[in-house]
């Protein structure tokens, strides 16, 4: 059977008004848990889950 561990990453609301820059920030932050076998599951309260199945 299949197990699952999760990921819980709090929102952080960076300071300041690089748009861009706050996007970047959050695609390399995104890359590197995919790079460690984490997938997006969902987002709420300003909580993201990942999850990736247990080896």
């Amino acid at each position: 059977m299949k197990q699952y561990e999760y990921k819980f990453v709090k929102s952080k609301l960076k300071v300041g008004f690089d748009y861009d820059k706050k996007v970047a920030d959050m695609e390399a932050e995104w890359n590197e848990l995919g790079s460690q076998g984490w997938k997006f599951c969902t987002w709420a309260n300003d909580v993201m889950v990942f999850m990736r199945e247990r080896q």
